[in-house]
């Protein structure tokens, strides 16, 4: 099996695809998210801010350590937060 970086839908990967695509679609994920980017701080500071925010929901949501905890768990911390706040803050 080959090891590559490769891009998705002009993201950075599909993990930050679709973490933009379900902040945008769901109405408490969107909130959250105009939230972090009306915060008065730089893009890594919103972007961090937003991080914890969905990173507390998902410890609360993923249980106890399992094959598909440390799956999702993996996938999370794939996510370009930057990316995604700089593509949502206007």
């Amino acid at each position: 099996m080959q090891d590559t970086i490769s891009t998705y839908n002009g993201w950075s990967n599909r993990e930050t695809w679709l973490a933009s695509l379900w902040l945008n679609n769901d109405e408490g994920s969107y909130e959250l998210l105009l939230k972090a980017c009306k915060r008065r701080t730089t893009d890594f500071e919103r972007a961090d801010w937003l991080e914890k925010q969905l990173r507390d929901q998902l410890d609360d949501e993923a249980g106890d350590a399992s094959m598909w905890s440390d799956l999702l768990s993996t996938a999370f911390y794939r996510i370009n937060w930057v990316e995604v706040i700089e593509h949502n803050r206007d």
